[in-house]
């Protein structure tokens, strides 16, 4: 069997890798791009590119009014606000009835008028297939992720046993021969993030123990399963009366909760059972400048304005808030941030180099037309360049989609996976063609360039809002999201025109 404990190790990461890289791939490429969801917003938005406010909003006079407009004739359980930052300066609102069916819409701080109604979902798309893969069914899609997140935590462990040159391995890149070249960008970037990919893959692990560990919450908590979040939390909550009631001003709880905290801003206020009489208001502090989830929340009676709670949470709890604040990066540090970036797209090319790695090892053993070496091409091909295809795709397709069209952003979410689906087929149908069994590396490349590109012209063309003329107006975000875009057509273009160049010349 295994001559050694190193060749057990070997033989599991490579497994692992193999069996689980897709999931972790599709992890790391989303959650890379939900580190700047709201710039995402910005872009796949333009309705909500507004230039910030620096007068202090009040919710009575700008807010509350369209609440009431927006909310007349509906029962609701609960309404919030997502007061506007830096990354993003427009109010969001929404609301649950009590059938539990939201509706959310966007509010203009410095002017008194409703933005018009989304028509996508913005970098919530890329945040949310991150952690669930938009399988909701039973938390299917959150479940495999799980799974793929704790096989990853030993494939880690056991990538570093295996190698005897940890720290070698870190300054050791050899361009000129093709296998051990991606062999060493796959240790390279593996041991430069190291504790990056282990503190993402265990807190992510940890945000979401509840629904992979649920056997200790509820021997606990039987007949009442959310008591458990309620009093991690340290929260409040109490029934509504069914008497009616009215609201006191949102703006004097607002300047309560800031001499409370001392330093600080509101970025949350939710209002519990609107227009009853025991309505409250729950108000959390701005995690902007802080790494921790913990919004040191702050509760009082709708009616009186009267402080009614301050949740303090118990030690483990805000641990446990500074751990998945760790991972969910609600801060602002832009260079942190970038960081942040760049250390899971180096998680994105150590999954991708060790599966072109062990393609590059099969085919030096004379497998090409082997069925395991042809179905690991089209999976790598699939991941690698077809991700990043269909999300310019979606990208592009946003700018193009009319803005009235009815359930615009469904359309945008069916180009992305029929973009992808495509760019397998493509793949298959190169592969079958290939005498090496290879994937169309170049062509991929080639279009991958031709979208970021296409995406960023036909921005400037339906808004107008091309990167010099955003910043000149403020909207960095847009600048930045079209300049990114722009290096990547430099650089897809590029290789890939290199790869035609030595494709052609082989012949």
């Amino acid at each position: 069997m295994f001559t050694s404990v190193r060749q057990a190790l070997l033989w599991m990461h490579r497994f692992i890798g193999i069996g689980f890289s897709g999931l972790l791939l599709i992890a790391f490429f989303m959650g890379s791009l939900a580190v700047y969801d709201r710039e995402l917003d910005s872009w796949m938005l333009p309705h909500i590119r507004l230039a910030p406010v620096d007068t202090p909003l009040s919710l009575d006079q700008r807010v509350a009014p369209h609440i009431a407009s927006l909310t007349e004739g509906k029962t609701l359980t609960q309404w919030y606000v997502e007061l506007p930052d830096e990354r993003r300066p427009v109010v969001r609102f929404q609301a649950w009835t009590q059938n539990r069916q939201g509706f959310s819409r966007f509010l203009a701080p410095g002017e008194d008028r409703l933005l018009p109604e989304a028509g996508s979902r913005g970098g919530d798309f890329f945040y949310r297939l991150h952690y669930t893969l938009n399988i909701n069914f039973w938390n299917i899609g959150a479940r495999l992720l799980g799974l793929a997140a704790t096989l990853g935590v030993i494939a880690l462990i056991a990538g570093v046993c295996i190698h005897a040159r940890l720290f070698q391995d870190l300054f050791t890149l050899r361009a000129d021969k093709s296998p051990r070249r991606l062999l060493d960008t796959h240790n390279l970037t593996g041991v430069f993030a190291l504790p990056f990919h282990l503190v993402i893959l265990l807190s992510g692990l940890l945000i979401l123990f509840p629904l992979y560990l649920p056997a200790g919450i509820l021997a606990v908590y039987q007949d009442q399963p959310g008591q458990f979040d309620q009093e991690a939390d340290a929260a409040y909550s109490r029934p509504e009366s069914g008497i009616p009631g009215s609201l006191a001003s949102l703006d004097q709880m607002m300047a309560q909760a800031r001499l409370h905290w001392g330093s600080g801003e509101p970025a949350f206020v939710r209002v519990w059972h609107p227009g009853d009489a025991n309505a409250y208001v729950e108000i959390s502090r701005s995690l902007a400048d802080r790494m921790s989830l913990d919004g040191q929340t702050l509760y009082f009676d709708g009616a009186s304005a009267r402080l009614l709670h301050e949740s303090r949470l118990p030690a483990a709890a805000a641990t446990f808030k500074f751990l998945a604040g760790l991972h969910v990066t609600h801060f602002q540090q832009p260079w942190l941030r970038a960081l942040y970036f760049f250390a899971g797209l180096s998680g994105c090319v150590m999954l991708g180099s060790g599966l072109l790695y062990w393609l590059e090892k099969r085919r030096l053993q004379h497998a090409a037309g082997q069925w395991g070496v042809v179905s690991m091409t089209l999976f790598s091909s699939v991941l690698i360049t077809g991700m990043p295809m269909a999300t310019l795709a979606m990208l592009v397709v946003n700018r193009w989609l009319p803005v009235d069209l009815v359930d615009r952003a469904e359309w945008e979410t069916t180009v992305f996976y029929w973009a992808w689906l495509l760019a397998a087929v493509h793949t298959l149908l190169a592969i079958w063609r290939s005498g090496p069994s290879r994937a169309p590396w170049a062509t991929h490349l080639v279009l991958i360039s031709a979208l970021a590109l296409l995406a960023v012209l036909s921005n400037a063309w339906s808004t107008g809002d091309h990167p010099w003329r955003a910043m000149n107006q403020g909207l960095s975000a847009v600048a930045a999201v079209d300049l990114v875009l722009m290096l990547i057509a430099l650089l897809a273009g590029v290789i890939g025109w290199r790869l035609l160049r030595r494709k052609r010349s082989a012949r």
